[in-house]
């Protein structure tokens, strides 16, 4: 059984007003409007840069369209990912997302045009993210997604018997 090849399945803009963005994007699509929802990571572990962080207070508005999904995320005031972004270069793109079978090979792949390993992940029982600073390779940021059992994974992070991305080494 051959692998898929991996899918862009998502571009994430950072934006001042995730409300005002997504009226606007209701208007230029011609679909109704997406609610501007405060983000949940109950259910998520978040590393940036090898460190254990919790995100709250970031809106998040989602169109799901034909071939990917459109997500419009306004950080909160307290550090991320996104609220770097936003700091340093204001509203715009801040990924493409990558849904791959294999993280490992994705990093491998990464690796070889001189790009580091993510420096952001997430884990969720269903899968994963991670989010690469590709933007001297391929001029812009990627998010790789995979699909997986985490439930054990989860278990051991918590339990501080793992290390993130230690699976992918």
């Amino acid at each position: 059984m051959s692998q898929r090849s991996p899918v862009f399945t998502q571009i994430c803009i950072v934006v001042h007003d995730a409300e005002q963005a997504s009226e606007n994007w209701a208007k230029v699509l011609g679909v109704p409007q997406a609610p501007a929802e405060l983000w949940t990571t109950e259910q998520l572990r978040h590393y940036t840069n090898g460190e254990y962080t919790e995100y709250s207070g970031c809106k998040v508005a989602k169109y799901e369209l034909e071939h990917l999904v459109l997500e419009l995320m306004q950080p909160s005031a307290d550090p991320s990912p996104w609220r770097a972004f936003l700091d340093k270069h204001g509203q715009g793109v801040f990924h493409f997302c990558l849904f791959v079978n294999d993280r490992k090979t994705m990093y491998h792949n990464l690796n070889e045009i001189g790009a580091p390993l993510p420096y952001h992940i997430g884990y969720f029982a269903q899968g994963s993210y991670s989010y690469v600073d590709t933007k001297d390779q391929l001029g812009l940021e990627l998010s790789i997604n995979q699909l997986a059992d985490n439930r054990e994974w989860l278990d051991l992070l918590a339990q501080g018997k793992a290390q993130p991305l230690d699976e992918v080494k």
